[in-house]
């Protein structure tokens, strides 16, 4: 962000934790939010970290989630962050976040002449064994604009005399994420796409216009040249040569299947034969068992079959959370599908919100953590 409302990025829940006369309500000059602080006394930066992750919408809206983590060493530190969420949740603490953006949005509505508002307000904590986060989440409607199939994210970072977003400190993170379907056809230069994100780590500055992005529809690539091979040379065209490859590998595995069924069938079972020399099984008997153990091991086979062949890879987020709640009995603590996942903590409280919203999972504060479960699931015994 610029240098004006970098001092608010660097001053995160200073309306809280400084006194009145230190620290005053976050004001807006030349269209860009300010933390006025007093000549004689400079607030000190209280979060370990903090993620800004913009989810970009097909309409062209973005779904922001903002995310301030504090390290917390010990019970009374953990105490008093659950105090401090609390009143936050409840309106009565901030982090001059909601300000700045709300003020950020007038001024690039001023710069574009587009329409922009920000809805959906919603507050959130998650406490971790040794860490505390404070979630602001909120929609910035018309961010991008929508061209055919193309999305363009440019002016929506602009002010009348220049950016409101110029500068991530050092443990400050930006990550855009496209939707479902899109692929990136241009970004900064430099910029590798992962998972179909954008993801750029302060400290670093960036000049009016840097942060241009290119969607188009219905792509799964990433932009040219962000994916090259160790020696530098792009990679072929992937849909053609992997598809003959998954081709020919599963035409294998299904021939050496086949022919190993068919030698299982001419073998009996292991203890079919009768060791007493009488014929109280028989033959006939020993191929009935034989056939009977086989079929359970084939059935055993194909369920595991069926259970690799689910790439979670291929599955949207949405799908890959309601895989991982159907594994867990329907119901998952939001830390743990934090760690299942792999994916950070914004993102997740962002996914889980929307699909909240869909009526796809039901969201359920319980002490200090989010109990996340189907619609209508019975969470009156937890046992995680």
């Amino acid at each position: 962000m610029s240098s004006r409302i970098s001092a608010a990025l660097l001053i995160v829940l200073v309306a809280v934790l400084a006194t009145a006369s230190a620290v005053a309500t976050p004001a807006l000059s030349d269209g860009v939010a300010v933390a006025q602080t007093s000549p004689t006394e400079t607030p000190t930066p209280v979060t370990e970290n903090t993620t800004f992750y913009l989810q970009l919408q097909s309409n062209g809206d973005a779904r922001w989630t903002i995310t301030d983590t504090y390290a917390l060493e010990d019970r009374n530190d953990t105490e008093a962050f659950e105090e401090l969420a609390k009143r936050y949740v409840d309106g009565e603490a901030e982090t001059g976040w909601e300000t700045a953006f709300r003020e950020a949005n007038e001024a690039a509505t001023a710069a574009t002449g587009r329409e922009m508002n920000i809805t959906g307000m919603n507050r959130d904590y998650v406490v971790n064994a040794d860490s505390g986060t404070l979630v602001l989440e909120f929609t910035w409607r018309n961010f991008a604009t929508v061209e055919d199939d193309r999305l363009i994210i440019d002016d929506a970072f602009d002010t009348p005399s220049g950016t409101w977003f110029d500068s991530l400190t050092a443990n400050q993170t930006l990550v855009i994420s496209a939707p479902t379907g899109y692929g990136v056809q241009s970004s900064p230069p430099t910029m590798g796409v992962q998972n179909g994100e954008l993801r750029f780590v302060g400290p670093r500055t960036f000049e009016p216009g840097y942060l241009e992005i290119v969607y188009t529809g219905d792509q799964e690539t990433s932009a040219p040249g962000s994916e090259e091979t160790p020696n530098g040379e792009l990679l072929g065209d992937p849909p053609l040569w992997i598809g003959a490859v998954l081709m020919l590998v599963i035409g294998l595995v299904v021939a050496v299947g086949y022919m190993n069924r068919d030698d299982d069938d001419d073998v009996p079972a292991a203890g079919a034969t009768n060791t007493t020399g009488g014929d109280t099984g028989g033959p006939d008997a020993e191929v009935a068992t034989g056939a009977s153990t086989n079929g359970s091991a084939d059935e055993a086979a194909v369920d595991e079959a069926d259970e690799a062949e689910v790439d979670v890879t291929l599955l949207s987020d949405e799908e890959r959370v309601e895989r991982l709640l159907e594994q867990n009995g329907g119901r998952m603590k939001q830390a743990r599908i934090v760690k299942e996942t792999g994916w950070s903590n914004a993102k997740v409280s962002q996914l889980l919100s929307a699909m909240d919203e869909d009526d796809r999972i039901d969201k359920l504060r319980i002490g200090r953590e989010n109990l996340i479960s189907f619609p209508d699931e019975d969470v009156t015994e937890i046992d995680e």
